[in-house]
């Protein structure tokens, strides 16, 4: 009986053995749960200088007037609107042009500098003057500056191919030709005892006047 009992106790412990051994490998053929990191928050990219800029471009109205000349400034949509410029001074404030002249003279006559915009010729839409294609022109425009600009270079070619006569222009050459003529006029303006004290250029029309007798004689 003693022997008997003692292999039943035997039988039931190595039973129970093989249920843990056999636990065990169920255990171990179960894959591992691996948490997962929570999804990092995706950070917008900043804006880049120039985006914020360009976000601070508005539009001419009709009753937009240029800061040099006090003439109309054109808008978008109309046929002069090509030639329409526009600055962000550094205070951050809008000033508009009717020309890439006075765009060019506004920082002479009020010693600023800002950043500086006009139209791409054929989409009307901003680009930076620094960035544009400048090209000289026979085209008559408020100021009888011609010149017109493109935002891609190909384009400017392709305008010159179908325009014989026009040329690229460096803006340096446009600047330098801006301050020619800007000193031209003042000291016509200082002979004319128009420069009294307290005068307001920007605010009469002297400026523009003296634009029409420089190109008085030119061919369009």
């Amino acid at each position: 009986m003693k022997k008997l009992g003692l292999s039943v106790m035997m039988v039931a412990a190595l039973g129970l053995a093989a249920c843990g051994a056999d636990d065990k490998n169920e255990k171990a053929d179960e894959p591992e749960k691996v948490e997962e990191p929570a999804a990092a928050e995706v950070e917008k990219p900043e804006a880049t200088e120039t985006e914020d800029i360009m976000a601070k471009l508005e539009e001419p109205t009709e009753d937009t007037i240029c800061e040099v000349c006090n003439m109309k400034v054109y808008v978008k949509d109309h046929e002069m609107g090509m030639f329409s410029a526009q600055a962000i001074k550094a205070d951050g404030s809008n000033a508009f042009y009717d020309d890439i002249g006075c765009l060019l003279n506004a920082e002479l006559m009020f010693d600023e500098e800002n950043t500086k915009f006009v139209r791409d010729f054929n989409t009307k839409d901003w680009v930076q003057v620094d960035d544009a294609t400048i090209v000289k022109t026979d085209l008559k425009s408020p100021m009888n500056w011609g010149y017109i600009s493109f935002a891609d270079k190909a384009d400017a070619e392709k305008y010159m191919a179908d325009h014989e006569g026009s040329e690229v222009i460096e803006l340096a050459t446009v600047q330098a030709e801006a301050k020619e003529r800007y000193e031209k006029k003042k000291a016509k303006m200082a002979e004319e005892g128009n420069q009294e004290e307290g005068h307001d250029m920007h605010g009469e029309h002297d400026m523009h006047n003296m634009e029409e007798e420089d190109h008085s004689g030119h061919n369009h």
